[in-house]
């Protein structure tokens, strides 16, 4: 499967504001990892989850293409979330595997390494319906959300919905079968004359109902147990991308948080 390939060998100085951009997003996924022991709305929230596969291709508003994102749920709850990130241009595979007990890994292919937090407190509850958004009512709609209309995608009945948490032009994708799960997503900015601009757009490419792949939920057991700055160099080092100060600092954070929410087993 692509997301157990091993990036192209040719290397590439990552320019500062790209490395920023990248540490502000290794940060951000350890942080939503972290807050998870102390939610009760995180994806997926179901009595009886429902199985499935997707993939969302992410691109600019110039169409060049980002990130590609790989979503699977198994009928027990287990989660996971495959990205291959295409900034530089040798990609760089992340695969997240969460367990209905709150426990998840982190897993880096391309070097059998993985980072696994045990959390300190326990959930009170299953995890939420959507990867970023918080529960909505059957209509799947938020206070200040707006239905634009109704539309099928890949087979899966689907509300398009102005969000304003995404920007005053934003729009979601949400099928209220699978708990509004969000299925497609576009950010995008009003111009003068009252058009949209699109900045960044999530397009689902595929979806399949049933039991997903196994090999995706493959938890590494002979992989190496790490520290996630330690996942995060070896990460680094595989897809060319030079150690920086930046990356010093922020994996120090992300090791001071891990500690806090974490207990080794």
């Amino acid at each position: 499967m692509n997301y157990l390939e091993r990036p192209n060998s040719r290397l590439r100085v990552t320019p500062r504001p790209l490395a920023l951009f990248m540490g502000a997003c290794a940060v951000a996924w350890l942080g939503l990892l972290l807050a998870v022991p102390a939610r009760s709305d995180w994806w997926p929230y179901h009595k009886a989850p429902a199985a499935f596969s997707l993939q969302i291709k992410v691109a600019d508003g110039e169409g060049h293409l980002m990130q590609v994102e790989t979503q699977a749920q198994r009928s027990d709850g287990t989660t996971v979330t495959v990205e291959t990130m295409y900034l530089p241009r040798v990609p760089r595979t992340i695969r997240m595997i969460r367990l209905p007990n709150g426990t998840w890994i982190r897993l880096v292919d391309t070097v059998s390494a993985k980072s696994t937090c045990h959390p300190k407190r326990r959930e009170a509850a299953p995890a939420r319906e959507t990867l970023f958004s918080a529960p909505r009512p059957p209509n799947c709609l938020g206070p200040l959300d707006k239905l634009l209309g109704q539309t099928v995608l890949f087979g899966q009945q689907v509300d398009v919905v102005k969000t304003w948490d995404l920007g005053s032009a934003g729009e979601r994708w949400l099928a209220p079968a699978l708990g509004c799960k969000e299925l497609q997503w576009q950010r995008a900015s009003l111009q003068p004359d009252g058009s949209r601009r699109i900045e960044e757009e999530g397009k689902l490419v595929s979806f399949i109902l049933g039991e997903p792949d196994p090999r995706l939920f493959d938890p590494g057991p002979n992989y190496a147990e790490v520290k996630p700055s330690e996942l995060r160099r070896r990460e680094m080092k595989a897809s060319g991308v030079p150690w920086s100060p930046n990356f010093a600092e922020e994996s120090a954070k992300e090791d001071q948080s891990y500690a806090a929410a974490c207990s080794a087993k």
